[in-house]
């Protein structure tokens, strides 16, 4: 705020949105909501997704990182949010939380936390195709690739999920071609050896007494034929006798190449850098932005998903706008090859190598001084990129002060 205070601007309206890892992506909505009103008067929003992720059990940590992203909201931009085209999904549940205020270690419970993540995403995506069906577009993820788009693409080309780590993104998009199977009524009915095709309003409803059969072309010829002939066996009336795992290795090896070319794109940051909780979805569209070439990226339509414990998830889709410049976004170049990329070269090139026992001894020390006043760092902030804002120390009655390094 203080920033805004040294420009002289004081009119200046929303708070701090806090909402496990979906935080980001409330403040982003509010911000939307603000932008179509009658009250921002031609201004623009500015939406800062920051977060620190780590935990007390050793086990979690090679997951944990940290990351912020700044995203500025306005007309005429080059990456255009789909006008009235949101799924959500909100449910009680404990499966990631902090009830602790004297830590700031998580208590998770991970299998349960992966359960919460897949219903929340499977119910979003249905949801959204159902809505986004109804503005005319299409929204199966298992389409082939279209080297050449159509002069309105009404399609979904990459995908951007919540990343706490990379294998649950992998197998998210198994379980969402799974949907797509179902609900675009292929069904294999064992009983007869034989399959049949079901209209999609019939689909996954299977009548032993009254089958309601169509042609396979139908229905089918969006689904990615390497996708719709390995899982075609596996999407039975009742799946429940097929174990989990088993389902699981087949709809990864059948999405393997959707996932390479539409997915994997926006892992780059998660890969590298770890979960950074509230930024991570968003760090996943700045991963596909620069590392796809220009000509890959205009005019394609980007599905993100966005998961927060408690749980609270929605799912919404950008269109890369093809006659708007990319570069303004990143403040670089967008071809991944170009060494010059400030992000590339900072993020990857110029960060600091710390050993585990430095590591845990930061996490130590970190622990001791949560939520101490009077309290200065003992690690100064030299190893950090210049023109970065740090700690200085908190006085007293927990007033926090900041430094910035020069540029």
């Amino acid at each position: 705020m203080q920033l805004f205070e040294t420009a002289g601007n004081f009119d200046v309206e929303g708070t701090d949105t806090k909402n496990a890892c979906f935080g980001g992506t409330s403040a982003l909505f509010g911000a939307l909501n603000w932008l179509e009103s009658s009250y921002c008067n031609g201004r623009m929003a500015l939406v800062v997704a920051a977060d620190i992720a780590v935990y007390g059990d050793k086990s979690a940590r090679p997951t944990g990182g940290a990351g912020a992203v700044a995203i500025l909201l306005g007309p005429n931009a080059p990456l255009v949010i789909d006008f009235g085209l949101r799924a959500v999904y909100m449910k009680h549940c404990y499966d990631f939380y902090k009830p602790n205020l004297s830590s700031e270690y998580p208590i998770v419970d991970g299998h349960f936390s992966m359960q919460c993540y897949r219903e929340a995403l499977e119910m979003c995506y249905k949801l959204y195709r159902h809505k986004s069906a109804s503005k005319g577009l299409n929204s199966i993820i298992t389409t082939p690739w279209r080297d050449t788009l159509p002069k309105v693409n009404n399609a979904v080309d990459y995908m951007c999920l919540h990343a706490p780590f990379t294998r649950l993104v992998q197998k998210a998009i198994g379980w969402l071609a799974q949907i797509d199977m179902r609900t675009e009524g292929i069904v294999a009915d064992k009983s007869n050896n034989s399959e049949v095709f079901l209209s999609s309003s019939k689909a996954g409803q299977l009548c032993h007494n009254n089958h309601h059969t169509t042609s396979k072309s139908e229905y089918f010829d969006q689904i990615d034929p390497y996708i719709f002939n390995a899982l075609k066996d596996y999407c039975l009336p009742d799946d429940k006798h097929i174990p989990d795992r088993q389902l699981d290795t087949v709809c990864l090896k059948a999405t393997e190449l959707l996932y390479r070319r539409k997915v994997d794109p926006g892992l780059m940051f998660a890969k590298n850098i770890g979960n950074m909780y509230t930024a991570s979805l968003y760090a996943c569209l700045v991963s596909l932005l620069l590392n796809t070439p220009k000509g890959e990226l205009s005019g394609r339509r980007v599905l993100m998903y966005s998961y927060g414990s408690g749980m609270a998830a929605a799912m919404y889709s950008i269109l890369i706008h093809p006659d708007r410049d990319l570069s303004t976004v990143l403040n670089c170049s967008l071809e991944p090859s170009n060494d010059s990329s400030n992000i590339h070269r900072r993020l990857f090139d110029e960060r600091t190598q710390v050993t585990v026992s430095q590591f845990e001894l930061m996490l130590k020390e970190r622990q001791l001084s949560h939520n101490s006043a009077p309290f200065e760092p003992t690690f100064r902030p030299e190893g950090l990129f210049p023109g970065s804002y740090y700690l200085k120390n908190v006085d007293d009655r927990y007033r926090r002060f900041y430094g910035k390094l020069s540029e």
